[in-house]
């Protein structure tokens, strides 16, 4: 089970004072050749911006209660602190030096994850799902798991179920219409979500890595 795309996000406490202050947060940004961006909600109090990367297939989401980075390749491309990763770090020390920044309290971490294989064995695991004791349905079309629980102060929740072409959209799995992707279109197989909470008044690049391993490891041990 390959991660097909990770989207990490820390929740702080709404700043009333964003939409006057965040444009200079973002100006460093705009040196970027290769950069695009939209503005949401322009002009009102939920003003945000989106800040668009193709080369580095990364977008960041910076509104006035969280920031948000959307990947789309290698995990492992992640966990080197000076690597992509570095764009999203840098705007956040900026966010805590905003006049109406207060505080910092969650960060969570989303990866869904796709395995491709041969139709017809897809089309097996649908007639006859080995998590269903019992199927009155008859054969499906799709199925899908879901496991919730709370270990260690943290909230998990694991979906798991078959892939289909039209998660792509579903899951937005396709967002820089990279190489990298590219074998998940006309695919079948199986896949995965997991998404892991974690109150915190701090969010820091171990504490990400720290999550990304956690979801490799939970990731890895998915079997059907």
């Amino acid at each position: 089970m390959k991660i097909r795309r990770i989207q990490y996000n820390i929740d702080y406490v709404h700043i009333l004072t964003f939409r006057e202050e965040y444009k200079n947060a973002v100006i460093p940004y705009f040196g970027f050749d290769n950069l695009r961006y939209g503005i949401d909600n322009e002009n009102t109090t939920n003003e945000s911006i989106r800040l668009i990367f193709n080369t580095e297939a990364i977008a960041i989401s910076f509104r006035k209660d969280g920031i948000t980075i959307v990947f789309d390749g290698e995990s492992k491309d992640l966990k080197n602190q000076n690597g992509v990763i570095k764009l999203f770090w840098d705007l956040y020390e900026r966010v805590k030096k905003l006049q109406g920044y207060r505080k910092t309290t969650k960060h969570s971490l989303i990866c869904v994850g796709v395995f491709i294989m041969k139709e017809d064995g897809v089309k097996n695991i649908l007639k006859n799902p080995k998590y269903f004791s019992t199927n009155p349905f008859g054969p499906l079309n799709e199925f899908c798991c879901v496991y919730e629980f709370e270990k260690d102060e943290k909230y998990y929740k694991f979906d798991f179920g078959n892939y289909s072409e039209k998660d792509i959209k579903k899951h937005d799995l396709q967002p820089f219409k990279a190489e990298f992707n590219k074998d998940l279109i006309e695919g079948f197989g199986l896949m995965c979500r997991t998404e892991i909470q974690e109150k915190s008044s701090t969010a820091s690049f171990s504490k990400f890595k720290s999550l990304l391993t956690e979801t490799e490891k939970l990731i890895s041990s998915y079997r059907l």
